[in-house]
């Protein structure tokens, strides 16, 4: 046995070695995951942990759910892939639920693999509708992908070399709730912002802009949370210049703010929904939900040899059905509370803990060395990272581009109280313990 575990342990080492997206020898933090369910996971040590990171926000209905898994290994039998020119029940069927509970107006939806990717069909749908345009805008600090259109449709990616093949996007201002512009309460910020966009769109911008994408809560650019009068305003806007909105839920969508849809929360009116992650319950799934008028695809305009891969539409058919009928929009909204509720009680003995932000079970918190300055606590937030991992919690970073001071709190929307208890309790512990440290070498202004 111990021989074997040897030579395992050895292919394993020649395996991390070999490949394309793994440093010279290996992130010493990551770990090797065996086995999931729920939202557990386990390392190939044994190692039990709490996973508030539902790898990477995708399972919304806990890490092998039997209803997924029973639906993929049925269509395995039946048949595993299929061209796009042809359907299967599963693809009709899936179609036809997405559209029953996506926000009203959406009733067109296409299917691929990835987030990305399904950011990449919105846009090709706005320029097919709108072939006059000359741009299509997002907003400052957005993330939509890292396919080489959408990277450069996200915030500027560090030390970019891929410009010679990007596209070019409008870059739009966006408020900040956390960090309003100096002088300015989260209310005026959201105002004067809305100006600037529309005197951008006005002065700024030669020819048409076919569409607009952004996040109803920002993911990788920080959580950023906007106002509904944001969200009211730039639809006023989008109508006012002939703009098509497209809002991107592959983070949030699928129960994640405690509603089905983000746009559904915030009472946005959408004419692209993107989804991802959370649909697919575990397995590689996304796509666009549109409304009529602007269904408009060409033969061949928008076709991937595995875009509706019949074993991801039947898991994701079986986790959408999971997540209504266990009602995981209400129980992300109870969690939600809960550990705001927590974190909030927290902030009052924490000075580093800056800012919290739900909602649903989409939460974060922002590190800060000083409440007053607001200074990310960018290796404070890395420690408790390694910290929670150590003591057998997984909790999310905000490591793209530098962004690294945000703990990130999205287990699976199912995740039992005893559970994100648990997870909490370690985040308090651990808090203090860094903050001990940091006391030592000089306090953390409250």
């Amino acid at each position: 046995m111990t021989d074997t575990l040897t030579d395992q342990t050895d292919v394993h080492a020649r395996g991390r070695e070999a490949l394309l997206h793994e440093p010279a020898g290996g992130d010493p933090g990551k770990l090797t995951l065996v086995k999931a369910k729920g939202s557990l996971v386990w390392d190939d040590t044994g190692k039990e942990y709490i996973d508030c990171t539902a790898q990477a926000w995708s399972n919304n209905l806990g890490a092998n759910d039997p209803r997924v898994i029973e639906a993929a290994i049925e269509q395995t039998r039946q048949i595993t892939h299929a061209r796009p020119t042809f359907h299967t029940p599963a693809l009709l069927e899936l179609a036809e639920l997405l559209v029953s509970i996506a926000p009203a107006g959406l009733d067109r939806v296409g299917f691929t693999l990835h987030g990305s990717m399904a950011v990449e069909m919105a846009l090709k749908l706005a320029l097919r509708n709108r072939p006059d345009a000359k741009h299509i805008a997002v907003l400052h600090d957005s993330y939509h992908g890292r396919s080489i259109a959408t990277m450069a449709a996200s915030w500027p990616h560090p030390g970019n070399v891929f410009g010679a093949l990007q596209p070019q996007f409008l870059r739009l201002p966006r408020p900040d709730g956390y960090r309003p512009r100096a002088g300015l309460n989260v209310d005026q910020d959201t105002e004067l912002t809305l100006g600037l966009v529309r005197d951008v769109l006005t002065k700024g911008t030669e020819g048409p802009v076919a569409a607009l994408v952004y996040e109803p809560i920002q993911g990788n650019g920080g959580h950023n949370e906007f106002t509904p009068r944001w969200h009211q305003g730039i639809r006023e806007i989008c109508d006012e210049f002939g703009i098509m909105l497209i809002i991107d839920e592959v983070q949030t969508g699928l129960g994640r703010t405690g509603e089905m849809w983000a746009s559904d929360f915030y009472r946005i009116d959408p004419d692209l929904l993107v989804f991802g992650k959370g649909v697919g319950g575990g397995f590689p799934l996304a796509g666009v939900l549109a409304k009529q008028r602007f269904a408009k695809f060409l033969a061949g305009d928008d076709q991937l040899t595995f875009g509706q891969f019949p074993v991801s539409i039947a898991a994701g058919l079986a986790a959408v059905k999971a997540i209504i009928d266990d009602d995981l929009c209400s129980r992300a909204a109870a969690h939600g509370r809960y550990a705001t509720e927590r974190l909030l009680e927290m902030q009052t003995r924490h000075p580093l803990l800056g800012d919290v932000r739900s909602p649903g079970l989409m939460v974060s918190i922002e590190l800060v060395r000083n409440r007053l300055t607001k200074e990310p606590a960018t290796a404070e937030a890395h420690e408790v990272f390694e910290l929670a991992q150590e003591r057998g919690v997984i909790f999310g970073e905000s490591r793209y581009g530098g962004l690294g001071n945000l703990i990130k709190i999205k287990p699976p929307l199912d995740i039992n109280r005893e559970q994100l208890a648990k997870a909490l309790d370690v985040l308090d512990d651990v808090l203090t313990e860094v903050e001990s440290v940091v006391d030592g070498a000089g306090s953390v202004p409250s």
